[in-house]
């Protein structure tokens, strides 16, 4: 998951604050402090207000980039021979393949991809032996990972109970205290949640759906961004977007993770019995 500071927040952004998503209404500078204001979490209830400095960095729950991808060939074939994925705007326009004359583009694609991050709870993933549920539409993915700890894709709901019932054996088995006269490691006492060499808080091990969505859309030259060299940043991005019409502005899915409670679970052809945590803890305001 990728951070941003709030100097470089932007309405629209959706991020995740302990267990929950929020999205930001608006934001405004109040001499060397950023306000931010975030949509209700329910009808009738002010949005949270949070007073920050320039330099706080809050966790994107929501990732917006932009690339171009065409497709060319040489005059005298009769079918694409190369194809290329290029998201800085100016090298695009450079590319070799719309300079040479030999050299014919039948195609030009933008591509913009939406990356969400949602915390579920352990009862949310799919069942022992069941498949990840399809992602929105083909040319996009759907996967689980641990919030900080583990493997980056974690394809199945067996995958995720895995992975924790090797990180609590692993707990269990490396970071107990030694007896020396026996001279053996004894097994860890304690959770791992407390345990400093295993996670920096509880919120590391929280389960998260990863779904990526890719959609494709013709465009010519003159459609590329005139006023941007680089790679758009994810605030430019996410007005990319909106300018496409991809997205629409409005509120994230709601994160349910649980009602506070550490819950244990067997995994399959393992002895180990780990133990995940479950919060719902309301975000304070300010």
């Amino acid at each position: 998951m990728r951070s941003t500071e709030a100097k470089d927040l932007y309405a629209g952004a959706v991020v995740l604050t302990g267990t929950h998503l929020e999205t930001v209404a608006s934001l405004r500078r109040h001499g060397s402090s950023v306000i931010a204001l975030f949509e209700p979490a329910a009808a009738h209830r002010p949005g949270r207000r949070a007073v920050v400095e320039p330099d706080h960095d809050f966790v994107l729950a929501q990732l917006h980039s932009v690339a171009w991808v065409f497709h060319s060939r040489h005059r005298s074939a009769r079918s694409t021979q190369d194809r290329a994925r290029v998201s800085v705007p100016y090298a695009v326009r450079r590319h070799w393949a719309f300079d040479q004359e030999w050299s014919v583009v039948d195609r030009l694609v933008e591509e913009h991809t939406v990356t969400s991050f949602r915390p579920i709870g352990l009862d949310e993933l799919p069942g022992r032996g069941d498949p990840t549920p399809p992602p929105p539409n083909p040319d996009s993915s759907r996967f689980y990972r641990l919030r900080r700890q583990g493997p980056t894709v974690l394809p199945t709901g067996d995958a995720v109970r895995a992975e924790l019932a090797r990180l609590t054996e692993l707990h269990r088995r490396e970071h107990g205290r030694t007896d020396w006269d026996v001279g053996q490691r004894l097994p860890a006492e304690g959770d791992i949640y407390d345990c400093r060499r295993c996670t920096r808080s509880p919120h590391d091990l929280m389960p998260m759906e990863v779904v990526v969505e890719r959609t494709y859309q013709d465009v010519s030259l003159d459609d590329l961004p005139s006023d941007w060299e680089y790679e758009l940043c994810p605030a430019g991005a996410y007005e990319r977007h909106l300018q496409m019409g991809t997205v629409t502005a409005g509120r994230p899915p709601r994160a349910s993770v649980g009602a506070g409670a550490i819950v244990g679970f067997a995994t399959s052809g393992s002895h180990t019995t780990a133990r995940a945590i479950r919060m719902d803890a309301p975000a304070k305001v300010l």
